[in-house]
């Protein structure tokens, strides 16, 4: 009897497991989604938030670590996780966290959306 509870315990165990990592949704960066920042519409990725600084200091700090497409009057967005691994990196000194996040997507630029 305490076999059978022990076994149908680990077995519930395992299924919850599997089923909560299973369904977590991915960030996908061509899953997009329309914002409006100052007046303008941009397509940004679902999951992502624009910044809420821009100049053309940072476009061309995107450039140089990668993002060649970001231009003049873009905006820049941050997946959410990603914001706080900048948030921490940043707090240790770690500069290289934008390269890593703009190789892996989860960092860019955004033009208007021509209407």
């Amino acid at each position: 009897m305490k076999n059978k509870l022990t076994l149908t315990m680990t077995a519930s165990v395992l299924l919850l497991a599997a089923g909560c990592s299973s369904n977590q949704p991915s960030f996908d960066p061509s899953d997009t989604m329309v914002v409006s920042v100052k007046g303008k519409n941009y397509n940004i990725p679902k999951g992502a938030h624009p910044s809420p600084y821009v100049d053309n200091k940072v476009i061309k700090f995107y450039q140089k670590i990668g993002l060649k497409d970001c231009k003049k009057g873009d905006i820049t967005w941050e997946e959410e996780k990603a914001k706080e691994e900048m948030g921490v990196a940043i707090s240790k000194g770690d500069r290289s966290i934008y390269q890593k996040l703009a190789k892996e997507g989860r960092i860019g630029c955004a033009s208007p959306v021509s209407k």
